[in-house]
């Protein structure tokens, strides 16, 4: 069985791939924030300080009206016009929505053609809020965006298998200090490595040749079979 399950060619591999496609997204002339709240929270302060254009306007939604944000709206059933954002910023939000099907169907009707969106979803992470739903595996990330002509998937981070060991053993305190969470997590990834090594070459006969690399085979076991989450891009 082909661990990437016939998706390996949208598998952006690159460890540190997040902030480019981020940048991407931030740096449009108009992105729409999904579940943003406002112009001081956490996700306007990243699109911001990413953003390369000075001309980007950022619009800010949530269902919640106290939190004061540009619009008012649930992304599965928007009642934003088709076609009026050139990006759009879906950062944690989908399993906080109860049909993530039609909030991503919304999201490519909200968006130019040629327009791109920036997405993360959790995967092993704690349950934190009475609207928290879903959880997504990197198979499940890939069905929901084959609405869009193009689309990457890649890590939110380095941290992996290491993340989320900390992640159980601190219950999830150690996610407060990023650094700290990154270096100890590297640790771990690093001495699993060995065994992972050993396996591949272990198992070689039992593989079609060139079926999968060794960094490819690594790669699966520290940062898609365990991770606290996974992200997207992709055009409409």
């Amino acid at each position: 069985m082909h661990l990437f399950k016939g998706i390996v060619d949208r598998i952006d591999f690159r460890v540190g791939a997040r902030i480019e496609y981020e940048r991407r997204v931030a740096s449009k002339d108009r992105v729409l924030d999904i579940g943003g709240r406002n112009a001081t929270s956490h996700s306007q302060k990243t699109l911001r300080e990413l953003s390369t254009n000075t001309n980007t306007s950022i619009v800010s939604t949530d269902i919640v009206a106290d939190y004061a944000p540009d619009l008012v709206d649930d992304i599965c059933d928007t009642q934003i016009p088709s076609g009026t954002f050139d990006g759009v910023y879906c950062a944690a939000v989908l399993e906080h929505v109860e049909d993530y099907a039609a909030a991503v169907n919304n999201i490519h009707k909200v968006l130019k053609w040629g327009g791109e969106v920036f997405i993360y979803v959790p995967f092993f992470w704690c349950f934190h809020d009475l609207m928290d739903y879903h959880r997504f595996t990197f198979t499940e990330l890939d069905r929901m965006l084959r609405v869009f002509r193009e689309y990457k998937l890649f890590l939110p981070d380095g941290n992996g298998y290491g993340g989320v060991l900390w992640q159980v053993l601190t219950f999830y305190q150690i996610s407060k200090f990023p650094k700290l969470w990154h270096a100890l997590s590297a640790v771990v990834n690093a001495a699993i490595a060995v065994p992972l090594t050993l396996a591949y070459f272990a198992t070689r006969s039992t593989r079609t040749p060139n079926e999968i690399s060794l960094s490819q085979y690594r790669f699966y076991y520290i940062h898609l079979r365990m991770n606290h989450g996974f992200c997207a891009w992709a055009r409409k």
